[in-house]
This record gives C-alpha cells, sequence and structure tokens, in this order.
C-alpha cells in the first residue's frame, strides 16, 4: 500500500521524470515527427530531380551547342572550299610561268576572302553560345588565315615553283581541316560523332580530289609528268582511298547511299580516267597531248563539287540532329521535372490526408482524455459523491461519453480502452461513495448508540449525584460526568465526520456568556480556564449548538496541549463589522511557522476524511462547522509563548443583547476556577433550556450547623458548615424558554456592592457610570487589535451567569487555602446564606432535570 506521504497530490498525477529538452527526438510532436519523416524523402526526391533536370539541361547545352557549332563549320567548309579552288588555280597560273590571265585567280581570291568574312561574323555570332574551347579552335582558324596574303604574294611574284605553292596552300588547308575534326571530341551522341567523323573523312576525301586536280592540271600544262608530281598524284591517290574508306566506315547506310547517288556521273567517270591516263603516261614517260586542260578543270572541278554537295549533306544533319537533341533534352528535363513535381504533389496530398486521418482522432481522443480528467470525470465523481443517497443500480448503469473517436485502427482501439477506464473510474467513484455511506451510516449508527449509553450513564449519574452528600464522592462523580459529556461530544465527532448534524437548533438566541459556560461545560480541565468578560450579544439559536462545539474543542486542545499548571485564557469582543470574536490562548510550547500554516489551510479548507482527519479529528471538526456557518478559525503564536485560536462569529449569527429590565444587575464577578465544579449546565450541544422561574413550596426542617472543623493544608473540596435556609425552595418544573429570561437568572445573586458597574447586556454603559464602566476592546475581527486582556485588570473578573448559579460555597476556595479567609472575604462581597446539603443536593437536581427536560423539548 502507497504510503501517505508518497502519494501524488489530490487531483494530479504523480510527478514524471525529466524527459529532458524539448529538442529530444522524444519529446518532438507526432506531427514534428510526420513533417521530418516526409520532407527527409522528398528532399531526396527534389534533389534527384534537380540532378536530372541538371544533367538534361547540361545535354540540351551541348547538343544546342553542337548545333551552333555545326553552323560555324558549314562556313569554314566554304572557306577551305574556294581557299582549295584558289590553289589549284594559283598552282596552274604559276606552272604556266606566271604569265597567263590572273583573272580566273583574282575573281577566286576575292571569293575567298568573302567566305572569311562570312566565317569571321558566324564565329563572332555565335562565340557565346559555343564553349571556349570551340571559340579557341575557331579562333586558331581565323589565325591561320593571315598567311594567305603571303602565300597569294609568292605565287604571284615570287620565284616559287608550283610545287612549293601547292604545298603552302595544303598546310593552311590541312590545318583548317584538322581543327575541325576535333570538334568530334566534344559530341556525346554516337550518332553524331560518327556523323561528325564521316564528314571530316568526306571533307579529307575532297581535299585529295583537289589536290589530285591541281596536280593533273600542272601536268598537263606543262606537257609532261615530272618525277616529283607523279609522286605527289599516287600519294594523293593513296590518301582519297583512304580517306573514301574511313567515310564509308564512319557514315550510315543513308549516308553511304547519299554519296553513291551524288558522286557519278560522266563527269566524275571523265575525271578519273584522266587521271588514270596521267599516271599511265608517268610510268612510260609519254607526253600529255591528248588532255584538254579545260576538259579536265571543269570534269574535275565537278567531281570536288558534288563530294561538296555531300559534306553539306551532312553538316545539315549533324545540325538538324542536334537541334532535335537538344530540344528533347529539354523537353524531357521539363517533363521529368513535371512527371516528378506531380508525383511529389499527390504524394504529398495522401501525405496529408493520412497524416490527417491520424492526426485528427489522435488531437479528438487527445482533448477527450483531458476533457475527462479535468471536467467530466471529476464532476461526474462530485456528483456521485455529493449523492445524499447513492444506489447501486445508479452508480452501476451511469453512462459515460464515449470518445468520438470509432475507428477500428490502434487510435480506435485506444479510444475504446480509454472509454473503458473512464467507465471503471465512474464505477470506482460509485462504489466508492457506497462504501463511504455505509461507513457514514456505521459512523451515525454507532455515534447514535454511544449517545444514547452517554445519556443513560449520565442519568444514572443524576440519579448517584442527588442521593450523595459524601463531598469527595460527589466530586468524583461530577469528574464522571464530565468525561461522560467528553464521550458525548467524540460522538457527535464522529456525526460530523459522517456529515450528519450533531446538535440541535434552539428556537431562540442564547447569549454570549451562556455559549462559553456550555463550551466550558465540555472541558475536562475547566478549572485551568480564565473566563473574561463576554460582550452583551447573543448567537442565533440555530448555530449556538456548533458554536459551543467550536469553543470547546478549541478549549480541549488549548489545556491538553499545553502545561497541567498553565491557565488558558478566553478572551471576546465585538469587531467593528458587529462579528463577536473569540480568542484562546494557551501557554503551552506552541507550534513551528509550518505546522500553523498547514493547520490553518485545513481549517480555511477542511480536507476530505481519510487517516489524517481521524488523528486530527478536533480540528477538522471545528473545521466542518465553521464552514457550515462561515465562521472563521485560525491559529496563531501567541506574544510569550503558546497559540492563540481566534474565532470569529459571523455578524449574521450575532445580535445585541436589549438592556436588563429595572432593578437587576450585572452578577458579581468569578475569579479564576481552581476545583471542580457540579455544573453541566450545557451537557448537549443544544444548550440547556433553563428552568422556569421557582414556585414556592414548603419550607424543609432546618439542619443544625455542625461546628467548624479543622482544615487540613493538602486536602480540597472542605465543605463549609450548612446553614439553614429561610427562604422557600423551588419545586422543579417543566423547563420553559422565553427570549426576556436569560440562562440563570433564576439564581443570580445580590446586586453587586457600591462601585461596580450595572450589567448590560447590550454593550452599553449606563450613563450614570460613565466614568467607572470598562470599555468594551474593539478589533477588526482578522487580526488581534490591541486592547487590555481583561485577565490583566486589577479588578476581580465578573462571574458569568451560567457559573454564578451553579457554583456552590464549598466550590470557592482552592486546595490549601484557609477556608476561613475564604470565607471572610467572600463575605466582604455577599451575605452569606447557609444551606444544609440537602438543599444543594435538590437545587442542583432541579437544575438538571430542568435542562433535561429543556433538552427533551427542544428535541421536540
Amino acid at each position: 500500500m502507497t504510503r501517505r506521504s508518497e502519494r501524488p497530490p489530490a487531483g494530479g498525477a504523480a510527478e514524471h521524470r525529466r524527459a529532458g529538452g524539448r529538442w529530444r527526438l522524444r519529446n518532438w510532436r507526432l506531427r514534428t515527427k510526420l513533417i521530418v519523416v516526409l520532407v527527409v524523402p522528398t528532399l531526396a526526391v527534389v534533389a534527384l530531380l534537380g540532378l536530372r533536370a541538371m544533367a538534361d539541361l547540361q545535354r540540351a547545352n551541348r547538343f544546342a551547342e553542337a548545333a551552333e557549332r555545326v553552323r560555324v563549320d558549314s562556313t569554314v567548309a566554304d572557306l577551305v572550299h574556294e581557299l582549295q579552288r584558289e590553289r589549284d588555280l594559283t598552282v596552274g597560273y604559276v606552272a604556266a610561268g606566271r604569265t597567263g590571265d590572273i583573272g580566273d585567280v583574282s575573281r577566286q581570291r576575292e571569293r575567298v576572302d568573302a567566305a572569311a568574312g562570312v566565317f569571321e561574323r558566324t564565329l563572332v555570332a555565335s562565340g557565346p553560345s559555343i564553349s571556349a574551347r570551340a571559340t579557341a579552335s575557331f579562333e586558331r582558324m581565323r589565325d591561320r588565315l593571315d598567311v594567305l596574303t603571303g602565300l597569294r604574294y609568292a605565287g604571284q611574284h615570287s620565284e616559287q615553283g608550283s610545287d612549293a605553292v601547292a604545298h603552302s596552300y595544303g598546310e593552311l588547308i590541312s590545318g583548317l581541316l584538322d581543327e575541325g575534326d576535333q570538334a568530334a571530341a566534344d559530341v556525346v551522341d554516337d550518332t553524331l560523332v560518327r556523323t561528325r567523323l564521316a564528314a571530316g573523312a568526306l571533307a579529307r576525301v575532297k581535299e585529295q580530289l583537289s589536290v589530285r586536280r591541281a596536280l593533273v592540271a600542272e601536268a598537263i600544262e606543262r606537257g609532261r609528268v615530272p618525277q616529283d608530281t607523279e609522286r605527289a598524284l599516287l600519294e594523293a591517290a593513296t590518301l582519297l582511298q583512304a580517306s573514301r574508306e574511313e567515310f564509308l566506315k564512319y557514315a550510315t547506310a543513308g549516308q553511304r547511299a547519299d554519296y553513291a547517288d551524288t558522286v557519278l556521273g560522266p563527269e566524275v567517270d571523265a575525271a578519273n580516267d584522266m587521271a588514270d591516263s596521267v599516271l599511265a603516261s608517268a610510268r612510260t614517260a609519254a607526253r600529255l597531248t591528248e588532255l584538254s586542260a579545260s576538259a579536265w578543270d571543269e570534269a574535275a572541278t565537278t567531281t570536288v563539287d558534288l563530294v561538296k554537295r555531300v559534306q553539306e549533306h551532312l553538316l545539315i544533319g549533324i545540325q538538324q540532329r542536334s537541334d532535335a537533341l537538344a530540344a528533347q533534352a529539354r523537353r524531357s528535363a521539363v517533363q521529368d521535372s513535371g512527371i516528378v513535381l506531380g508525383v511529389l504533389l499527390a504524394a504529398g496530398l495522401l501525405t496529408v490526408v493520412i497524416a490527417r486521418s491520424l492526426l485528427r482522432p489522435l488531437r479528438i481522443l487527445r482533448s477527450s482524455a483531458l476533457e475527462v480528467a479535468q471536467y467530466r470525470l471529476p464532476e461526474a465523481v462530485q456528483d456521485i459523491l455529493a449523492d445524499p443517497n447513492p444506489r447501486p443500480e445508479i452508480t452501476y448503469s451511469r453512462r459515460i461519453e464515449a470518445v468520438p473517436v470509432f475507428t477500428r485502427e490502434e487510435l480506435g482501439q485506444v479510444a475504446r480502452a480509454f472509454d473503458a477506464v473512464h467507465g471503471q473510474a465512474v464505477r470506482l467513484a460509485g462504489e466508492q461513495a457506497l462504501l463511504r455511506e455505509n461507513v457514514n451510516s456505521m459512523f451515525v449508527n454507532l455515534s447514535r448508540r454511544s449517545q444514547d449509553l452517554v445519556e443513560r450513564q449520565l442519568s444514572v449519574l443524576d440519579r448517584m449525584e442527588q442521593h450523595e452528600q459524601d463531598p469527595d464522592i460527589l466530586g468524583g462523580l461530577f469528574e464522571l460526568d464530565h468525561l461522560a459529556t467528553r464521550m458525548r461530544r467524540n460522538s457527535e465527532n464522529l456525526l460530523v465526520l459522517a456529515g450528519q448534524d450533531a446538535g440541535r437548533p434552539l428556537p431562540e438566541s442564547v447569549s454570549a456568556d451562556e455559549v462559553i459556560g456550555a463550551a466550558l461545560s465540555e472541558v475536562e480541565h475547566y478549572q485551568r480556564i480564565q473566563v473574561g468578560t463576554p460582550p452583551s450579544v447573543a448567537v442565533h439559536g440555530e448555530a449556538v449548538s456548533d458554536v459551543v462545539h467550536v469553543i470547546s474543542e478549541l478549549l480541549e486542545n488549548a489545556t491538553e496541549y499545553s502545561s497541567p499548571r498553565a491557565p488558558v485564557s478566553v478572551v471576546s469582543t465585538v469587531t467593528a463589522h458587529g462579528e463577536w470574536r473569540i480568542d484562546i490562548t494557551d501557554r503551552g510550547p506552541g507550534m513551528p511557522e509550518v505546522e500553523i500554516r498547514r493547520a490553518n489551510a485545513r481549517l480555511a479548507e477542511p480536507p476530505a476524511v481519510d487517516v489524517e482527519v481521524s488523528r486530527r479529528m478536533g480540528l477538522y471538526v471545528v473545521a466542518r462547522l465553521a464552514e457550515r456557518h462561515r465562521i472563521r478559525v485560525w491559529l496563531a503564536t501567541a506574544d510569550g509563548g503558546g497559540i492563540t485560536a481566534s474565532v470569529v462569529v459571523p455578524s449574521t449569527l450575532v445580535e445585541f443583547m436589549s438592556p436588563l429590565p429595572p432593578g437587576v444587575v450585572d452578577p458579581a464577578p468569578i475569579a479564576p476556577i481552581q476545583q471542580p465544579h457540579p455544573s453541566r449546565a450545557a451537557r448537549s450541544q443544544a444548550l440547556p433550556v433553563p428552568p422556569p422561574r421557582p414556585v414556592p413550596q414548603p419550607q424543609p426542617q432546618p439542619q443544625p450547623e455542625p461546628q467548624p472543623q479543622p482544615q487540613p493544608q493538602p486536602q480540597p473540596e472542605s465543605l463549609p458548615p450548612p446553614q439553614p435556609e429561610s427562604q422557600p425552595q423551588p419545586e422543579p418544573a417543566q423547563a420553559s424558554w422565553s427570549p426576556g429570561e436569560r440562562y440563570g437568572d433564576h439564581l443570580r445573586p445580590e446586586p453587586a456592592p457600591a462601585g461596580r458597574h450595572a450589567y448590560r447586556p447590550d454593550g452599553v454603559p449606563d450613563p450614570a457610570d460613565a466614568d467607572t464602566l470598562p470599555t468594551w476592546p474593539v478589533d477588526d475581527g482578522d487580526q488581534p487589535g490591541e486592547y487590555r486582556h481583561p485577565l490583566e485588570e486589577d479588578t476581580p473578573t465578573d462571574r458569568m451567569p451560567a457559573y454564578q448559579a451553579a457554583l456552590s460555597e464549598w466550590f470557592r476556595t482552592g486546595p490549601g487555602s484557609n477556608s476561613t479567609a475564604a470565607r471572610s472575604a467572600e463575605g466582604q462581597r455577599h451575605t452569606r446564606v447557609s444551606r444544609a446539603p440537602e438543599d444543594v443536593r435538590a437545587r442542583m437536581t432541579r437544575l438538571q432535570t430542568g435542562v433535561r427536560r429543556g433538552r427533551e423539548h427542544c428535541a421536540d
């Protein structure tokens, strides 16, 4: 079983272990975890998509660059084609001894310059669209053209031979072709690479055809084939065959068919035949008299032009494919991005839907659980516990509102489990209410039975006291009477624990002195209590029993938890707000401030009935009764040590008493009580109802007064000699209550000696005694005011009416005191009346009978 100190606070859960910082993974909210789980793959997909799109865009840029480079290559091919024609014409002009017509050469030079201008302009326009490497290659081609001016000068004005001029032009053209072949290294498409290689091989074929045209023209111009020319022709034929084979190797079937269909015809055949004839003449050293220079030039030029046409077809194909691949790459990037983004969007929507289907029931479950834990379950438990008559059929059939999550997955199962826990908690609360009701019923039954037994015990004590004459035995009976009264108060405490009304309301208000007197009669060590003069106020009848109970419990605590010889003072005042305040101060060891604050908290808000309440039942009963009537009770450390218990009865329960009738004076003051007295004026929670005014009856025979006996010092309770009473004795009668009659009026002694003020119940002093009357201490009712303690006055304390009648002559002296001196001092204040023991017993019997009948009358 859990110890009380280890239990969690009421209405809360046990303190959980520290879960760490908010950034720890286990402390993340479920929404955050879902977002993280979804964001990581989403970011990965987006990154991959970005890489794919970048790759596609890069491929598109490369293909676009290849297409743009083909445009520049087309201008280079045109430039090379014109340079080849200029070389052939220049070689023929040099072979003729530089004496022929230079016009054809000059016109060809102009066409070369025009082609070079187109190349430079195209290079400038395409520069931003091609790579730096391609730009550098084209710039090197442009730089190679710078030697063209020197070549032209050497071919026209120098003494160089035709072989040297042809070689110089050949180096320039070969350099341009070599730069063009490097472009194939930057192409990523296989088809484009093969086409670029085929175009390069076809350019070599055209170059060798152009070289053959120049060499054959030179031989025809000379009429013979020199040995150097023969070697050059053989080399050109070999390179031509190799270039043609290379072209056929890289060219596609369509490209090969295009070449075969284009490079054919009579001119091509004639050019081939004439070239073979020249080589044959070189082997036989025959003269070339049958060959025409113009016919050769026409046939050879036609062949070269046809090859140039096939080359243009290849370049156009490269450009078109590059443009198509670039567009396809861009389209692929857009399509891939769109598809991936669409998939991501669909996945995001699906994720949101699934997350909402997960988070919404979880949020409903959380809010419902908090609402049940904080509101619905406490309210249901409070309703069950507040039901005055709990019934099992209602407890077990009480319906609960289910958590609005009705899915079949785990969250729905958790909701149903929580509903089961909720219902079980409500059923447990109902069982607790039934158990508490049963316990309360047992308390009530035990308390009622104990009260019946105590009442019977008190009746037996009454009968024994009526027939007992020995003072010692009578004092013991009075002590038993007080113990029985305490037992009855404990039974009434059980009733309070069970939530029952322990006392009965009175029909009329009761004065403050009678309330305090009734509380004193229920305290065991009442002789240690010093009571100051109470104010002239009265408490409404419906609250009298509970106020008496509260004061008696506080008095009991004050006497129990202080030294057996230390006095307990009771001072009551009227506050500025018309409230009645009672301060009960003991001189005990006191309490720590922490315990005082804890006790005040329990007094302000009474806790539920538990084991702690049974240990401090008095304070719990005080708190419950004070809460019932809105009485304020608190504890504080007294000046000089000890505890002061303050009770403030609200003004709604207090009324000021009317002045006494003329001729009735305030009773004489009473000194602190030192011996037990037989008063049980307030035996029950309902204050005793005073008997009616005494009815005269025959006077009993006077008994002779015994001689005074020596008073031993250690023996208490020595009785004075009884004196015969000349007054008629009242007969017991049915108790009744009248508003103008106060408890103890019929036992009020002679008026006070001169110099004492008259008792005014309303607290207003007589104008004639304004200079001699003390002033009531008044404070605000919340904290003790600064006033002179009534017990610190030099004059004796006025005796309360309840005890003025109850105290007999043999209770006025303390143990060890001089009886003669005490009687002499008392005689200075009152006229001594001698009574026989039988008279005293009869008087007390009538008092007790009136009290009992008054209680029965109130019960009826």
